[in-house]
């Protein structure tokens, strides 16, 4: 979640950390590129966003996605500094160019798009722990498939058809893998139907009514959930370090 938001929404945070769900960091502003931001702004959007999002839910913040998955070297060890545990913006794929050049299509500051890195930080496809001078962060790359490197995530989803869907998810399980499926919360709102930002409209399937919406996403997560236990990234941390304890 964005920090500047929480004051206002504090109370349905709340709720949703009482019902189970993980609240982590998305920045406090959202600054497009945030890989280039000087310290000091860094720092705000890193610190600001953890106090903001603890005061709202209650209990710790330590976990990061980086806006546009923008991120480096330099910004992990920010989260370090400033007492993150994770880190969820690995985008291990070359398609995160074409994704910067269609998100500068779309955007009305295409030069400030173009400032965001188009060469991922990060090629590992599964979930690892960054080193570098005694600081250490765990990484939880978004899904992208064996071979091609196809994100998986649910923007995707909308011209991918269920079949192939359910291939894509169970050739992760064939390969023992997790899956990171990212989603927005524009998915599960109609442009109409919720009086969003018409500056949203171009975001893909804010073109189709919010029923049929809301049926994708219901049988998308379907097929996740039949072939997958759901945990928050918090709780796949406690997996991560458990398994590097047991050892091989």
């Amino acid at each position: 979640m964005v920090g500047r938001d929480a004051p206002v929404h504090a109370g349905a945070i709340a709720a949703l950390a009482r019902a189970g769900h993980e609240v982590a960091s998305h920045s406090q502003t959202h600054p497009l590129a945030f890989s280039r931001l000087d310290p000091e702004r860094m720092r705000e959007e890193l610190a600001g966003s953890r106090r903001a999002l603890e005061a709202a839910c209650g209990h710790s913040v330590f976990g990061y996605r980086s806006p546009n998955f923008d991120l480096d070297a330099r910004g992990m060890r920010a989260l370090v500094e400033h007492g993150y545990r994770y880190d969820a913006s690995g985008y291990p794929t070359l398609f995160l160019l074409p994704a910067r050049l269609l998100l500068a299509l779309k955007s009305r500051d295409a030069a400030a798009v173009l400032g965001l890195k188009s060469w991922p930080f990060t090629f590992s496809r599964l979930p690892y722990r960054w080193r570098e001078g005694g600081r250490e962060l765990h990484e939880f790359p978004v899904s992208v498939t064996a071979g091609l490197r196809i994100p998986v995530y649910h923007t995707a989803r909308y011209f991918t058809g269920d079949r192939r869907f359910a291939t894509t998810l169970d050739g992760f399980v064939r390969r023992s893998e997790p899956l990171s499926y990212p989603l927005h919360a524009v998915d599960a709102l109609g442009l109409v139907e919720d009086r969003v930002d018409r500056r949203l409209a171009p975001h893909p399937g804010m073109d189709r009514p919010l029923a049929v919406k809301l049926e994708l996403l219901d049988r998308t997560l379907a097929a996740i959930t039949a072939r997958f236990a759901p945990l928050t990234f918090a709780e796949r941390l406690v997996r991560e370090r458990a398994l590097a304890l047991a050892g091989p």
